[in-house]
C-alpha cells in the first residue's frame, strides 16, 4: 500500500472503496485542527469559465488543458474496438487529473485568500447549450465543493457572488462598454480607457458587487460633462 499523502492528527475510521478499474483503496478519516486565524490576507473574487478554468481579481489565472478533447481519439478508439477497460482505464485517468488539478488550484486560493467569493454561474443552463461539453470538461462542481471546506480548515470564508453582467462591467469605471462575444478575451473600456483581461475583470467585478459597490443593473451614473446616463443608454459613443 502507497500513501497519496502523510496520514496528519488522530485517526477516526476508514473504509475500503474499488474503483472502476478495480482498483481498491483504503480511506483513512482523521481529526485534525483547523486554524485559528486566517492564513491569507486577500480577498479574492473568483470567475468560473470555460477557457480559464479558474480565474482571481488578484490577475492570477489557472487553466488547464481540455481533457475531454486531448483525450477523445483515444476514446473512440477504445469504444470502436469495444475494449470497455480501456475505456474506464480512459476515464479514470481524466477524473484523476482532474481532481489533482483542482486540489492544487483551491488549494492555492485557500492559502492566500481569507474572503473568496465565487460567482454564480449556473452549469445547468450551459450544458443545455452548445458548450455543454466544455461546461461537463471545467468540472465547476468540483471547484464549489473543495473551496468552501478548505476555507474553514484556515479560518476563512467562502461565500457565493453575483456574477451578472461582470463580464461587460468595467471594474475600474462601472461602464458597462465590453463586447458582448466570448471569444474576445481582452477589451478596452471606451469610458475609462483600461485594458482588461475578460475574466479577471469579471472576478474583479464579482468580489466588487459583495462588497457593496453598484451593480452592473445601476448603471452608470456621471460621465465627463455632468451628461447622466442610465442603463439603457451605452458608453459606445
Amino acid at each position: 500500500m502507497w500513501l497519496s499523502r502523510p496520514v496528519d492528527g488522530l485517526v477516526k475510521t476508514g473504509s475500503f472503496t474499488q474503483d472502476a478499474r478495480g482498483r481498491w483503496y483504503v480511506n483513512v478519516q482523521c481529526a485534525v485542527r483547523d486554524a485559528t486565524e486566517p492564513v491569507g490576507h486577500l480577498d479574492l473574487g473568483i470567475d468560473l469559465g470555460l477557457t480559464s478554468q479558474i480565474a482571481c481579481s488578484d490577475g492570477v489565472i489557472s487553466r488547464r488543458a481540455h481533457l475531454t478533447r486531448q483525450h477523445a481519439t483515444a476514446r473512440a478508439m477504445a469504444q470502436r474496438a469495444h475494449k470497455k477497460r480501456r475505456v474506464k482505464a480512459l476515464q479514470a485517468t481524466m477524473a484523476n487529473i482532474r481532481k489533482d488539478w483542482t486540489h492544487q488550484a483551491t488549494t492555492a486560493i485557500a492559502r492566500r485568500a481569507k474572503l473568496r467569493v465565487i460567482g454564480d454561474v449556473s452549469s445547468t443552463k450551459l450544458i443545455k447549450t452548445p458548450f455543454a461539453a466544455s461546461t461537463y470538461a471545467a468540472a465547476w462542481g468540483i471547484v464549489r465543493r473543495q473551496l468552501p471546506y478548505k476555507a474553514r480548515r484556515l479560518a476563512g470564508i467562502c461565500v457565493d457572488g453575483h456574477e451578472r453582467c461582470s463580464r461587460v462591467t468595467c471594474a475600474d469605471c462601472g461602464a458597462r462598454s465590453g463586447p458582448r462575444g466570448l471569444g474576445v478575451r481582452t477589451w478596452v473600456c471606451l469610458c475609462c480607457g483600461v485594458a482588461h483581461e475578460r475574466d479577471v475583470n469579471a472576478a474583479r467585478d464579482i468580489l466588487a458587487f459583495r462588497s457593496g459597490r453598484a451593480t452592473p443593473s445601476e448603471g452608470i451614473p456621471v460621465l465627463e460633462g455632468g451628461e447622466d446616463v442610465n442603463e439603457s443608454k451605452s458608453c459606445r459613443l
